[in-house]
């Protein structure tokens, strides 16, 4: 390393903090909840579980020798199974309206507040699940199969990912600048 530089960041040496508790939620069986106070942007925990392949997963399943309960995507390729080799993460259920988030650092995620959350609160992230075969179901089988109970009055009643909306191509041919959505 040349002297003046920063040190680069090492979150694999990270200790753990402990900062949540798994108990009984009003949102969905067991969930994972704040210990103390904390302040937005906060890493909370890294999702620890067995790093897979999509593919394998889903043919587990479909062979009827897994649930893909606590499965987490990193990437097109890999998830991680909560439920094999886990951690406290695995619990945090699903809201439409989380107050955190999943970031993934060199394959590894981790959830952060996005939010100042208060002593004892739920923590949440949003599932945004997908079709795994990359089909389209209809809102009403989205509902029935993968229902959602979080209970935020923005609820869209299900687990499943809202689609992605696209812009149409403005006269001219040319492609508007790219502009994140809320």
């Amino acid at each position: 390393m040349n002297p003046g530089q920063p040190s680069p960041i090492q979150t694999a040496d990270w200790p753990e903090r402990d900062l949540v508790r798994v108990q009984d939620s009003v949102i969905h069986g067991t969930g994972a909840f704040a210990k103390g106070a904390l302040a937005r942007g906060t890493r909370i925990i890294e999702y620890k579980g067995q790093r897979c392949r999509k593919a394998d997963l889903l043919a587990a399943a479909e062979r009827g020798e897994r649930k893909l309960t606590y499965v987490l995507n990193v990437d097109d390729e890999f998830a991680i199974d909560g439920a094999l080799e886990g951690n406290e993460a695995r619990f945090l259920n699903h809201s439409c309206a989380p107050n955190c988030e999943v970031l993934i650092f060199g394959g590894v995620p981790y959830l952060y507040a996005l939010e100042d959350i208060a002593a004892g609160a739920e923590l949440t992230f949003d599932y945004q699940l997908q079709s795994p075969n990359g089909h389209r179901l209809s809102a009403a089988l989205c509902r029935e199969l993968y229902p959602c109970h979080c209970g935020a009055r923005t609820c869209r009643r299900t687990l499943v990912a809202l689609p992605v909306r696209r812009t149409k191509t403005p006269l001219g041919g040319q492609t508007p600048p790219f502009q994140p959505q809320p």
